[in-house]
């Protein structure tokens, strides 16, 4: 049977100053083998801010957070196999992936690289994301020095694959070829994001074909643009890619990538089959569903909900009800509120409640809704104790939307 434990629990708030979560969080998550870690950031026990301005200095102290959460786990930074690291300025990306870099050096994680409207306290600078697989091999493909990648001089080490005997875990894709021999769609129109997509996707198809997987283990999709006006370009490409396969997604628009080029980026979440299919609740094709008060013509096989084996994985949840109605227009607390009930209803069907809930990750649209939402959300989750992020993002699927949340869980010791 699977076992799942949760490690330091903590709940000092990032805002206001000195605040309280109203239910503690975990730094780490373990099931079996798979960790899910809390936000890495420079907060300190006292809800403080070490590195006031130095985004190197911080980025050390949100590395010792992890590491502390992973130690407590039973694991060290090199059972890191990705990270998704988030600055508010791309001018902090070098002295941040320097420092990360020095860190994880010979640990080559995949990772996703992104620019953000901001985080929870004005004063944070860098917040990493991590995930970790501890005692179970990881094999990392393609590996690659970041100075020798569409030259950055950065001293970084990373690989496109890790693939662990469960789990796989993909590197952002974007436009970029896997050879970093050049870049599609050099412009900044939707066909420019269109032809990022092509390519992305094409990479996805042969990254996981490397690591003995196919398209069709994709359990959720992360799809990342910088322009709104980006999406009814980019999805169709993903949805012919990805044609009755039906995962679950959460779309994000956000400030910038790694490198000004970059229109579109695709992160997944893929988990072998092994001969048995995943079991993928409430699908539809997105071109006759809602976003906010619109429908969007995306042309993508999408699901609301993903089993695999024990884990349960749920498409992004926002203040649109199951029926497609819209809740909450400008009071981001029914929104979350509603959210919420979603994720309710939805881990019910796939056989979860919300005390198996393994990781939260709150997105909204402007800071000022990040301790309405966060109260709601960990108030509905109180005395789970999950990992929780928090990010604010320059927008979602649609205008009216204010939040999105992200829910992960696990049937530990009730799944063989």
């Amino acid at each position: 049977m699977s076992s799942l434990e949760r490690f330091l629990a903590f709940d000092a708030a990032p805002f206001p100053s000195g605040g309280r979560y109203p239910s503690p969080v975990a730094r780490a998550v373990r099931v079996d083998e798979r960790v899910f870690l809390s936000g890495g950031s420079a907060q300190k026990a006292d809800g403080s801010i070490a590195g006031l301005g130095d985004p190197a200095a911080q980025a050390e102290a949100a590395l010792d957070n992890i590491e502390a959460a992973l130690t407590a786990a039973g694991g060290r930074l090199a059972d890191i196999t990705k990270l998704t690291t988030c600055i508010v300025d791309p001018a902090h990306r070098k002295p941040v992936y320097e420092v990360i870099g020095r860190r994880l050096k010979d640990v080559f994680p995949v990772s996703t690289g992104l620019v953000v409207a901001g985080l929870p306290m004005v004063e944070q600078m860098v917040q990493i994301d991590a995930d970790a697989v501890i005692g179970s091999p990881v094999r990392r493909i393609r590996s690659f020095e970041m100075k020798s990648w569409f030259g950055q001089d950065i001293a970084w080490q990373g690989s496109m694959v890790a693939a662990g005997e469960r789990e796989l875990f993909i590197r952002g894709q974007t436009g970029s070829a896997l050879d970093g021999s050049h870049m599609a769609g050099l412009g900044r129109r939707p066909e420019d994001a269109a032809a990022q997509a092509e390519l992305a996707m094409t990479n996805l198809g042969t990254l996981l074909s490397e690591a003995g997987s196919s398209l069709d283990d994709i359990c959720k999709m992360t799809v990342y643009i910088n322009d709104r006006a980006y999406r009814l370009a980019v999805y169709p490409v993903i949805g012919r890619h990805l044609r009755g396969i039906h995962p679950v997604s959460t779309g994000i628009i956000t400030t910038g990538f790694a490198r000004p080029e970059i229109l579109f980026e695709i992160d997944i979440q893929a988990i072998r089959s092994r001969g048995a299919r995943h079991e993928r609740y409430r699908r539809y094709h997105s071109s006759k569903a809602k976003y906010g008060f619109a429908q969007q013509s995306l042309d993508c096989d999408l699901c609301m909900a993903v089993r695999a084996g024990g884990r349960v994985i749920l498409r992004g949840q926002t203040g649109g009800d199951l029926s497609e109605v819209m809740r909450g227009q400008g009071d981001v607390v029914v929104q979350s509120e509603q959210a919420m009930d979603n994720v309710e209803v939805l881990l019910g069907e796939a056989g979860a409640t919300l005390a198996d809930v393994t990781k939260a990750t709150l997105f909204v649209t402007d800071r000022a809704f990040m301790a309405d939402a966060t109260e709601v959300i960990l108030r509905r989750l109180k005395g789970v104790m999950p990992a929780f992020s928090a990010i604010v993002i320059k927008g979602l699927a649609s205008p009216e939307l204010l939040m999105e949340v992200d829910i992960t869980a696990d049937l530990a010791g009730r799944v063989p």
